[in-house]
């Protein structure tokens, strides 16, 4: 039977989610004036697999009665998947077969499910919008399989070349940008519980608007050139990424402001100074500057969370404190879970945490999620290269068989 609560809740938000996921999305990594029809089509293919493989994966993580449960949060979860490997794409856009880009999708939807399992259901971090389990996670895993690639000097500049756009390319990324900053808002307050989805929307926003000033404002001050597309769409996006994890957390409108002014900031002068350094020291390719929309805010998300979760209190948040902060609720048989189930008889047992166990809780998710990133990208970077050069030849080698056989009289 159908939840119509559900329905009415979800769907919406769930329409704004693949507006983003698919179209959004695929406008945005069309940058690329020689790899635009390509980069498109890969997004499209790499979506329609990873819905499928990630309601597998998050699934086997989460039977119930021995069975996978399938609903509308359970497509909005494998939407957030296809995010993920999305961003780890564009770290490596136009450098890779498609039958690479799908071994990348299948190999680290399974690590991606993983994190996600650890993160929310051991730790039980707050991160409404995925920041950090999301964001951080799918940016290093990126970086982790550009690294061990380990590209030649000449290689590193000849893959660059290509990243240069025409006017047409830049107008359809910068249209794709300004569908996500419209939609996510949706984005960040889809899994946050009901009563606090309202906050997350507002503080999201204001996040957004507040990085694109910061982006717009700074790349004013370190470029005395005109203004570069790829800089500003990297920059509004930064705040909207930084807001994720305390979206529906009870903080001031200044305090989004400043998380989106620095995210915005950060952004730009990650993309202006570190990715030319990383590229000259480490032949560290970021294609799309996945490091700086994604990265370096998710990280900074992860810390903001983990000081706003210390400062928070019952009597500021009210009956909400609880939906927030899941695993502060007392533990099964206490007496204060007893006295707490009577008022607000839904309420789950949790771990009798307090805040700032809480915060530390929010350091030790984004480093393991920054970990297992960068573990299971360097093992899919450095084995998934091996492994489709080995089936290449395999098939090279099918086809000359039956070219000879061909050619036999």
């Amino acid at each position: 039977m159908f939840n119509n609560n559900v329905i009415s809740l979800y769907f919406a938000v769930y329409g704004d989610i693949q507006v983003m996921i698919f179209l959004a999305f695929g406008l945005l990594i069309a940058c690329f004036k020689r790899y635009g029809y390509s980069a498109m089509g890969i997004s499209l293919v790499l979506g329609a697999f990873v819905v499928q493989w990630a309601t597998l994966m998050h699934g086997f993580l989460d039977l119930q009665d021995g069975h996978i449960k399938l609903s509308v949060i359970t497509l909005i979860s494998a939407d957030f998947s296809i995010a993920a490997v999305l961003i780890t794409t564009c770290v490596v856009l136009g450098t890779l077969s498609p039958l690479q880009y799908l071994l990348l999708a299948f190999v680290e939807v399974i690590f991606y499910a993983l994190n996600v399992c650890v993160c929310q259901r051991v730790l039980h971090v707050v991160d409404a919008g995925g920041s950090i389990y999301l964001h951080t996670f799918a940016a290093y895993f990126g970086l982790a399989v550009s690294l061990v690639m380990n590209r030649p000097k000449a290689s590193v500049r000849e893959l660059k070349n290509l990243a240069h756009g025409s006017k047409v390319s830049e107008l359809l990324a910068m249209i794709g940008t300004l569908l996500l900053f419209i939609y996510w808002p949706s984005f960040n307050s889809v899994l946050a519980p009901a009563d606090l989805q309202h906050r997350a929307i507002i503080n999201t926003a204001v996040a957004l608007v507040a990085s694109t000033v910061g982006a717009f404002s700074v790349s004013a001050v370190v470029s005395k050139e005109k203004f570069s597309m790829t800089i500003i769409q990297n920059g509004a996006l930064a705040g909207g990424v930084a807001i994720g994890s305390t979206a529906d957390l009870m903080i001031q409108p200044y305090a989004a402001l400043m998380i989106g002014f620095s995210a915005g900031a950060v952004a730009v002068i990650g993309f202006k100074y570190v990715n030319p350094l990383l590229e000259r020291k480490l032949h560290l390719l970021d294609m799309c500057g996945v490091q700086y929309l994604h990265g370096f805010p998710g990280i900074l998300a992860g810390l903001v969370s983990a000081l706003v979760c210390g400062l928070a209190s019952k009597s500021a948040y009210g009956s909400s404190f609880y939906g927030a902060f899941p695993a502060a609720v007392p533990m099964q048989g206490t007496e204060d879970f007893a006295q707490l189930h009577a008022i607000y008889p839904s309420l789950e047992p949790g771990d009798g945490r307090s805040q700032w166990t809480q915060a530390g809780f929010q350091l030790i998710a984004m480093a393991v999620s920054v970990t297992l990133a960068v573990v299971s990208g360097s093992i899919c970077g450095k084995k998934g290269y091996a492994f489709i050069q080995s089936v290449n030849r395999l098939i090279d080698r099918l086809i000359d068989r039956s070219v000879v056989r061909k050619d036999t009289p």
